[in-house]
């Protein structure tokens, strides 16, 4: 038999290889949790573009993909300059390094893709309707929510296709309605009616999108003055006026007195699109937070967030309400329906040190775009007395920084 030349072997092999299925490589689109802040990208062929938020500003980035390696130049408010992401097998994380312009060293940007969240039905989101806007959450056919009308009002229902027929409460009335999605999932209209009346009124409603890269900073603060001869203070001034600066960092800052205008100012916090760091401002216990001499329990806390999915960290900036296990009960109580990273303080800790605890933290998550568990970690190596270890001949005790987070499923 003769033998076949080597180089028809070659070419034999080549046209076989050449015929067998191209390896799909990962696309780079999609949402990711990066060094430098939140990251989303759209892929179209071999181009990616998006942005990305980093100290408080929107930053762009773009560039062109070739077997899982994406090359790009970014441009933010200071700076621009280019680099690489290589995708993972997975498609799960990617790993590179980026330089700016003029500069010859190159830096670590690595990140994380977020899960995508399975769908849970059209009407499942946000909405600004005729009465306020409405946060609904759907579980297979049943609709729950609350709306802003009359200082809060829940609503309960069914989902059949692209109907919702439900029952609502308000403080002082009841009664019924349906609404009808829209084909683009955008929009519902609908009708609404007293319990006990026969005339029925149109509730109309359109989903609100959040803004790209926009974060919110809510604090909810106890006036800390027992009369009128001590000086006024206030922690929010002092947030509001740092994160001036990080124009998509929103601040929002109301004050309570009792548990009616706590239950108000945080059952506020469902109805905002995007993201949203809470800090509970106010003097603490393990019991709760006190506020005229009441205390307000962990439970009541919990049941005013209950529909705030859109939460990325609630933080209690008073003495020792993470001493025992208060917040471990809430994400108990929460884990369902808004699971979110609580933090705080173990022991009586110092004002100065409990502000520039607070300044570094939020604006690593909220500027650097860090997660709270990593933002914490991160905390006590910048800052080591904020740990639960004091440090020797330092003017300031530790200050038993801790967070608690959600039991993962």
């Amino acid at each position: 038999m003769l033998k076949k030349p080597l180089g028809w072997s070659l070419i034999l092999l080549a046209v076989l290889a050449s015929r067998l299925p191209a390896q799909d490589i990962p696309s780079f689109g999609g949402t990711w949790d990066t060094t430098f802040g939140v990251m989303t990208l759209t892929q179209d062929g071999t181009k990616v573009k998006g942005s990305y938020s980093f100290d408080g500003t929107l930053s762009t980035i773009e560039g062109t993909v070739d077997k899982g390696k994406y090359t790009f130049t970014y441009e933010e408010a200071a700076a621009k300059g280019e680099g690489w992401f290589q995708i993972s097998a997975d498609g799960k994380t990617f790993k590179g390094q980026w330089r700016e312009v003029g500069t010859k060293e190159w830096s670590e940007w690595v990140g994380t893709r977020q899960a995508v969240a399975a769908s849970k039905g059209g009407f499942d989101g946000l909405w600004e309707s005729s009465y306020g806007r409405m946060r609904l959450v759907v579980e297979g056919t049943t609709v729950r929510g609350s709306y802003a009308y009359a200082a809060g009002s829940n609503i309960t229902g069914k989902v059949e296709d692209k109907k919702m027929t439900f029952t609502y409460t308000e403080p002082d009335v009841q009664g019924e309605g349906w609404f009808e999605l829209n084909p683009d999932g955008k929009s519902f209209k609908g009708k609404w009616k007293e319990k006990g009346k026969t005339q029925w009124s149109d509730w109309v409603g359109k989903r609100v999108e959040p803004v790209a890269g926009r974060v919110w900073l809510g604090i909810i603060e106890a006036n800390w003055e027992k009369d009128l001869s001590e000086p006024e203070y206030n922690f929010g001034s002092m947030l509001r006026a740092f994160f001036t600066r990080a124009p998509l960092v929103q601040v929002r800052h109301r004050f309570f007195s009792d548990e009616a205008s706590l239950r108000k100012w945080a059952s506020e916090i469902a109805y905002l699109a995007e993201p949203v760091v809470i800090s509970l401002s106010t003097h603490g216990s393990s019991k709760g937070a006190s506020v005229n001499g009441r205390n307000i329990g962990g439970e009541v806390l919990a049941d005013c967030l209950k529909y705030s999915s859109n939460v990325k960290l609630l933080h209690f900036s008073a003495c020792e309400m993470m001493k025992d296990s208060l917040a471990v009960e809430m994400c108990k109580k929460l884990e369902k329906d808004a699971p979110f990273p609580i933090s705080g303080y173990t022991t009586s800790v110092d004002w100065a040190a409990s502000a520039v605890i607070e300044f570094m933290y939020f604006d690593l998550v909220l500027c650097r775009g860090m997660a709270p568990a990593a933002a914490s970690k991160e905390l006590v190596k910048l800052m080591p007395f904020a740990g639960d270890k004091n440090l020797p001949g330092a003017p300031f005790p530790s200050a038993g920084f801790k967070i608690v987070t959600p039991e993962k499923k």
